[in-house]
């Protein structure tokens, strides 16, 4: 399954990270799970706190509500094998790149981004005059969830499988 694929599968809400490792051999590994949407009020919280009529305004409207839930039976495993850099944010801290150019809903193939452009920055990875790069050509990839934002520069494509394990 390629990356732009599972962006299809992952249907009209944002996936959950589950978990992310980085391993000894700069393996990058992402679980994720799709969502789905819950029972009709069966997130109410607590609302002791309130007062009584606060409190029942609510519950009313909560009531009526339906949760977005981690989807266990839609699990995906995302390896980079060889990346150059990645970064996770809080998704409530993300910015967003006004200039950026790039295609997919919830995980997105960039063209053109700051992280791209702050790459040479940042890192040994370099373009030369001739438009060769070091340490060969790279992608930006974004990866948009429930809670995180996580950009990945990688040379090489993503592998992505469907998984039970790694939970």
């Amino acid at each position: 399954m390629t990356f732009e694929m599972l962006d299809a599968v992952l249907g009209d809400h944002a996936p959950f990270l589950l978990s992310l490792s980085d391993g000894l051999q700069e393996e990058l590994r992402l679980v994720i799970a799709g969502a789905k949407v819950g029972e009709e009020g069966s997130k109410i919280p607590e609302l002791d706190e309130m007062d009584e009529t606060t409190r029942e305004a609510l519950h009313t409207v909560l009531a009526k509500t339906q949760p977005i839930e981690a989807d266990e039976e839609c699990l995906y495993e995302i390896c980079f094998h060889d990346y150059i850099l990645y970064q996770i944010r809080n998704e409530s801290f993300a910015s967003c790149d006004p200039e950026a150019v790039g295609h997919g809903r919830y995980l997105i193939v960039f063209e053109k981004s700051e992280a791209l452009s702050h790459l040479q920055v940042v890192t040994n990875a370099q373009v030369f005059n001739d438009g060769s790069r070091y340490p060969g050509t790279w992608t930006h990839y974004g990866i948009y969830t429930q809670n995180h934002t996580i950009d990945v520069i990688a040379q090489d494509l993503p592998e992505i499988s469907a998984t039970k394990t790694g939970l």
